[in-house]
């Protein structure tokens, strides 16, 4: 009668439980009880080895966890073990709270409770989608943020803060840095003659041969219009003027699509000690403006 009134109270708290429950016996891996939720769901499993009537396998499931809910004596240790689980048979998820229990009987058995958690996992994966595509998102508007959108290099934006970060790094005494201001000459007869599109155009192709050229340390913008600025860290005059001239000769060189060749100016200044923004900027203006005083296509330091 005790065993009796053992099993029915098992069966009763078992069976309170809205989730299927099934036990099972550690040595054998036999069935010995499923609760009504588990029933509903299923055929009859007792008497069958868990690993075959639930999932399926031809022997015990490699994240079986016996062996972690017991300790060396093969003794019951208490523990609880929560796991998640991705059932093939039903393409369900679930997740498996795992426990070792004496037996009415005197075995000692697992009882794994089993909750359907694929709802849940829709969403998580769905979260986690729409986090994907945030981020996705919100680096494309950073890089759109700093970027040319005709040119696809760096804009104004970028250029001004990278030029800070020089400013502060030189002012500190690290580093010093040169700043070259650049345009394609007599640009304003290109749109004139040949429209905007082909200016475009050129643009677009005078950018990109200034971006295979210089160092990947440099940092390369459109400063407006037909104007260009390259910074350069760590650069002295006599590196900035050659690294110009070699800018100058190249596109000097070059057959622009539609337009054929043209030349371009550079204007030079280098960071002194007690420089403003405003101050270097305006001396690579002024040698830009002195470059294309003296003819064009030429390189002047100021």
């Amino acid at each position: 009668m005790k065993l009796t009134a053992e099993m029915s109270l098992f069966n009763s708290l078992f069976d309170a439980i809205p989730f299927g429950i099934y036990v099972a016996d550690v040595n054998t891996y036999e069935v010995i009880f499923v609760n009504k939720a588990f029933k509903s769901a299923t055929k009859n499993l007792i008497g069958k080895k868990c690993y075959k009537a639930i999932y399926y396998e031809e022997s015990p499931c490699h994240f079986c966890n016996i062996k972690q809910l017991l300790n060396e004596k093969n003794e019951i240790n208490n523990q609880t073990l929560i796991h998640e689980k991705f059932n093939e048979v039903n393409d369900r998820w679930y997740q498996l709270q795992d426990k070792c229990i004496g037996w009415p009987d005197g075995r000692i058995a697992k009882y794994s409770i089993a909750v359907d958690i694929t709802e849940l996992k829709e969403v998580q994966n769905s979260l986690a989608e729409a986090h994907a595509e945030l981020a996705l998102k919100t680096k494309m508007l950073e890089v759109s943020a700093i970027t040319d959108r005709l040119t696809k290099i760096y804009n104004r934006v970028k250029l001004e803060e990278v030029f800070d970060y020089e400013m502060s790094r030189s002012n500190r005494g690290e580093s010093t840095f040169s700043v070259m201001i650049l345009d394609i000459d007599k640009f304003k007869n290109v749109n004139d003659e040949y429209g905007h599109l082909v200016g475009d155009k050129v643009l677009i192709e005078f950018a990109q041969i200034l971006k295979e050229q210089i160092r990947t340390s440099d940092t390369l913008g459109r400063w407006g219009g037909e104007e260009f600025m390259i910074i350069c860290p760590g650069t002295h005059e006599t590196d900035a003027i050659k690294l110009a001239e070699k800018l100058r000769q190249i596109i000097d060189q070059y057959e622009f699509t539609t337009v054929g060749n043209k030349t371009a100016s550079f204007g030079i200044s280098v960071f002194k000690e007690g420089d403003t923004d405003d101050a270097l900027v305006e001396r690579a203006d002024k040698a830009l403006y002195q470059a294309k005083n003296n003819g064009r296509n030429q390189v002047v330091s100021f």
